[in-house]
């Protein structure tokens, strides 16, 4: 799995790098041997594990899967960026999922140095202080975390739905857990059953539960705590995993446990909400991802907007959202001017119209480039916020058969976003269910949640020809853009193992998923 690997110059930051701050990345390296022997070591190297993520939380990592569903239509003035997932017929050598698949698979390589490289400490053959083996201890929790957030990743997309009475015959992903950047293809894994890929997951993150400690890693002085893996991340995570497992009990546990520590307190006013999204700022974050002028993700706002135009009438986006979506909110409703901007759309075509721009990624100021406008619309990254663990503890009430308590946190989520919201009664589990995923789609619109949720959900994609204004939609009625329909257990609900990992790894041969 050559594309597994990264060099070791890309992985780790030198011993000179004594700051743990996020604003240090790696850019050179010593000679393995003599590295991972001292605290000092194992600060550098974490900045290495925390380096990626601002380019694996935006643009592509969160765009590929959500243009295959039914939030967003090809504009008239198209460019074809996502095409193969727009139109539902991507290869096993689509670039993107190529990327995606090696990216993270890149990340679980850093982690695994780092255990591996911890272990020795822990059995002795490398010595450390008592209070300088504490902190290491905390930051490998920190990369059992990562390794067990990017196999869940990658599950969701390349494996079936998780069930439990399925999970043994079905396959999930190869678990590479050592440090092993090796050219012998023998040595390189198979797919594992999807059953041990999650038992994997569950495993790290037991040891994230037992190891991450925010208090010795992280300087609350001169550092965000939200920029951190904290246990409130861990059990976020926890949360968001049982969910997808069907493991209702600890979903409700750890949802309700953020939910009613206080500490992310849902906002309802207006600007404060908006501010979130443009800033980068609000209560409800529980991890957001450090970026600066030097150090940020890729623009997501750009397949909404086109690139930054200086007369802001000429700007010319790929994808508008659909009308189904927008009639979803109530007029009142703080998520429509926050998330929604209207613009009178001029197409290539000779058409013009007013329609409503996603806004949800509109370019945090602090993050623009000075002179290139190319990454315009760039807002840090919030993997994980406090409105969700609302909705996951909502879902795992409902799948309990308790409709009271689900619906008490929808309402509660509800009225935080609705002024003037009357709690809302519900007639059985179905009238709740149908609420809870409506609710859903409109709060994590464009973060990814969309194509993985109507796939554990069992719900297939309709597009509905549902579009603002046929006249500035690509090729309005057609079965691939405004009127593609694909049935629940399509085998494209499931990625493909990309060509290039067949292509090397003897053992995956004969594991391709079906129909590619």
């Amino acid at each position: 799995m050559k594309n597994r690997y990264i060099i070791f110059a890309a992985l780790l930051a030198t011993a000179g790098l004594s700051s743990c701050d996020m604003e240090k990345y790696p850019y050179d390296a010593i000679e393995e041997s003599q590295y991972m022997q001292k605290l000092s070591d194992y600060t550098s190297a974490r900045v290495g594990l925390y380096s990626k993520f601002p380019q694996m939380t935006t643009g592509d990592y969160l765009l590929t899967s959500e243009f295959q569903c039914d939030d967003f239509l090809a504009s008239a003035n198209y460019t074809n960026t996502y095409g193969s997932q727009y139109r539902w017929d991507f290869q096993s050598s689509d670039t993107y999922i190529e990327n995606y698949w090696k990216e993270y698979y890149n990340i679980i390589s850093r982690c695994n140095y780092y255990i591996d490289s911890y272990a020795k400490v822990e059995n002795g053959s490398v010595q450390m202080d008592e209070a300088d083996v504490a902190v290491a201890n905390a930051y490998v929790g920190e990369a059992y975390f990562i390794r067990a957030y990017c196999y869940f990743q990658l599950a969701t997309l390349f494996c079936q739905p998780y069930d439990e009475t399925t999970a043994e015959s079905n396959m999930g992903l190869p678990l590479q857990l050592v440090y092993n950047p090796t050219s012998d293809a023998s040595q390189y894994m198979g797919r594992s059953s999807l059953k041990a890929t999650f038992d994997q997951i569950l495993s790290d993150l037991s040891e994230a539960t037992n190891r991450v400690d925010a208090s010795l890693t992280v300087n609350t002085a001169n550092q965000a705590l939200v920029n951190y893996i904290t246990q409130d991340v861990v059990t976020a995570f926890k949360s968001r995993l049982a969910l997808y497992m069907k493991d209702y009990g600890t979903a409700i546990t750890c949802a309700t446990s953020l939910i009613s520590s206080n500490q992310y307190p849902l906002i309802s006013d207006a600007a404060t909400f908006r501010d979130m999204w443009v800033h980068d700022m609000g209560s409800e974050v529980i991890w957001q991802i450090y970026m600066n002028k030097d150090a940020y993700g890729s623009p997501t706002g750009v397949s909404f907007w086109g690139q930054h135009q200086p007369d802001v009438t000429t700007q010319s986006m790929d994808f508008i959202p659909a009308q189904s979506l927008l009639d979803l909110y109530a007029t009142n409703d703080i998520r429509f001017d926050a998330f929604y901007e209207p613009f009178v759309f001029n197409a290539s075509n000779g058409a013009s119209g007013s329609i409503y721009v996603f806004d949800k990624y509109p370019g945090n100021p602090d993050l623009q480039p000075e002179i290139s406008t190319n990454d315009w619309y760039t807002n840090k990254s919030k993997p994980f916020r406090i409105s969700e663990q609302y909705l996951i503890a909502a879902e795992a009430y409902c799948e309990s058969n308790d409709v009271t308590n689900g619906a008490s946190y929808l309402n509660q989520l509800r009225a935080s976003r609705i002024a003037g919201y009357t709690n809302q009664n519900f007639a059985g589990s179905n009238d709740l269910r149908i609420a809870i995923q409506n609710e859903r789609r409109k709060e994590l619109v464009g973060e990814g949640f969309r194509f993985v949720d109507l796939k554990r959900w069992g719900l297939g994609v309709d597009r509905g020809n549902s579009y603002q204004d046929a006249n500035l939609v690509l090729q309005p009625g057609n079965a691939q853009t405004t009127a593609l329909a694909r049935e629940a257990g399509d085998y494209r609900f499931v990625w493909p193992i990309p060509k290039t990992e067949i292509d090397v790894n003897p053992q995956i041969s004969g594991q391709q998923n079906p129909g590619y």
